[in-house]
């Protein structure tokens, strides 16, 4: 599974989640963002068969599924939408770039491509 980024600074790039991928500001975590509004350890994202598993840490500022505010924990699926400070990430249920439509890229430049950047 992977999520692409449709907004916020790495819009047009693809994470994939193969295990588990920490999400926040610390530099320890393997999605880095750097915004006030992340927490330094923000998120843990989990893949569980066909799902990922998205884990708030007491953030703040939340993590946000389909424009919910989560508490604790939620299941995402292909073309949920995660928001978490300014960035904005489309689920897809691989890490190929080649694999997000229109639908999932909406928002997205049509000339923009997305490249992966990350697996875990």
């Amino acid at each position: 599974m992977g999520l692409g980024a449709i907004s916020g600074p790495y819009t047009g790039r693809v994470f994939a989640v193969g295990g588990e991928l920490t999400v926040g500001r610390a530099a320890t975590c393997e999605l880095r963002l750097d915004d006030p509004k992340v927490s330094r350890q923000h998120a843990t994202l989990q893949a569980v068969d066909s799902v990922l598993l998205v884990y708030d840490h007491a953030s703040l500022n939340g993590t946000w599924v389909n424009d919910a505010r989560i508490v604790g924990s939620a299941v995402l699926r292909r073309g949920d939408r995660l928001r978490i400070g300014g960035s904005v990430f489309v689920v897809t249920d691989s890490d190929d770039p080649s694999g997000l439509d229109a639908e999932l890229a909406e928002g997205v430049d049509e000339h923009e491509h997305f490249e992966t950047v990350v697996g875990a």
